[in-house]
């Protein structure tokens, strides 16, 4: 079934008429999703040395003016004229230039290096009436995106770093992508910005990150002007990006002070990790078809009281899981037993556990696995030792 229809099955997202089109809204269930994407990514950066920061949504226009993209993608983005053009107020398209300015607030050594900033973000994007879709295509994003300024002898080092993190992510999601090189055109090398030598030096050190990495990957000549990069792409549709900009840092003036003591200009590697949440939301309802993966499924567990007389038993056992982390309802509706399993089948919880006569004397639950048949008994400290092994 398509994700469209099976989101709001599901009450992963919908959209409402009166607020627009191109800005759905997540449902508790996709919100949840959205959180448990967000904790993994940002979790697996700070290991990695990142820094989380948070940047303004909106802000003069300048800022672009300064990286330069203004007049090519002003009509794509949402602006509050002023009378002074650079006065604008504009809702956030992107957040390169917005890491930049933060770069830039302090001086920096070739010690620190590379310096690595991660955040997620909300951004804005003018799209077509025409072009709107679901959660594909909307006027309304949220992103992680990370920003590395490093030097060319950090480069394979780095590279290498990304392309992990990107696989780690990919393995994680059970996602079977493709990887491109994408490189300059060679028949237009006066369009593009950067040296020859700096093209060369950063395709080979991709190749050889994703050599490294054991990733099987094709080549094209599709690069943007200001720097080639690492695409992925999932069903043909380009997921997560790992580029490289020769053009920003000169725009904004960063530098870093090499071990000669010269200025040098940092290189920089913008990266994004899963495309959009919202897109992943839209490609997770997609592949499993509901039935996700414990790890990731909004509510794990569901109880299920037989009769009134179990509510207190059943709500100390929410209790107990949550204490767990588990993520764990209780189904305190009026409706028969057949029609609860039934309703929690719909949604396609992981686990229904049942709680009768018969478990409340003994201890124990009953516990049906979705998309099995047989129910099997478990104690309590049974049950939350299944959910810590499925994280």
């Amino acid at each position: 079934m398509e994700y469209s229809k099976l989101g709001k099955e599901l009450e992963i997202y919908t959209s409402v008429d009166y607020i627009g089109k191109g800005f759905p809204i997540i449902l508790p269930n996709g919100a949840k999703m959205i959180k448990i994407l967000r904790e993994m990514v940002e979790d697996e950066e700070e290991k990695r040395g990142y820094m989380i920061v948070r940047t303004p949504s909106a802000s003069r226009a300048e800022i672009y003016m300064i990286e330069d993209r203004w007049e090519q993608e002003k009509d794509e983005i949402f602006t509050i004229e002023a009378e002074e053009e650079q006065n604008s107020i504009v809702l956030r398209p992107y957040v390169r230039p917005f890491h930049c300015s933060l770069y830039a607030t302090k001086q920096h050594s070739y010690k620190e290096l590379p310096v690595k900033y991660s955040e997620t973000s909300t951004v804005f994007r003018d799209e077509p009436t025409s072009k709107i879709r679901g959660l594909t295509c909307m006027r309304q994003y949220s992103f992680s995106d990370a920003s590395i300024f490093t030097s060319p002898e950090l480069l394979e080092k780095t590279l290498k770093e990304s392309v992990e993190i990107e696989k780690y992510f990919m393995d994680k999601l059970d996602l079977n992508v493709e990887y491109k090189i994408s490189t300059w055109n060679t028949s237009k090398k006066e369009e593009y910005i950067g040296t020859i030598n700096e093209w060369n030096m950063c395709a080979i050190a991709m190749e050889k990150a994703l050599n490294e990495s054991k990733i099987t990957y094709t080549k094209n000549q599709d690069a943007k002007m200001y720097g080639p990069s690492i695409q992925v792409y999932y069903n043909s549709k380009l997921l997560a990006k790992i580029e490289i900009d020769f053009e920003i840092t000169h725009r904004f003036d960063l530098k870093y002070t090499d071990k000669d003591g010269l200025e040098k200009f940092p290189l920089y590697i913008h990266r994004q990790d899963l495309g959009s949440y919202e897109s992943m939301l839209a490609i997770l309802i997609e592949k499993y078809q509901g039935e996700f993966p414990t790890w990731i499924a909004p509510v794990q567990c569901i109880i299920i009281p037989e009769y009134d007389e179990y509510i207190d038993y059943a709500n100390q056992m929410k209790d107990k899981l949550r204490e767990r982390r588990v993520r764990v309802s209780v189904d305190f509706t009026d409706k028969d037993l057949d029609e609860k399993i039934e309703k929690a089948k719909k949604f396609k919880i992981p686990y229904i556990v049942l709680i009768g006569k018969e478990e409340y004397n003994s201890n124990k639950v009953s516990v049906i696995r979705y998309g099995k048949k047989d129910i099997k008994h478990y104690t309590l400290e049974e049950v939350m030792q299944r959910f810590e092994r499925r994280r």
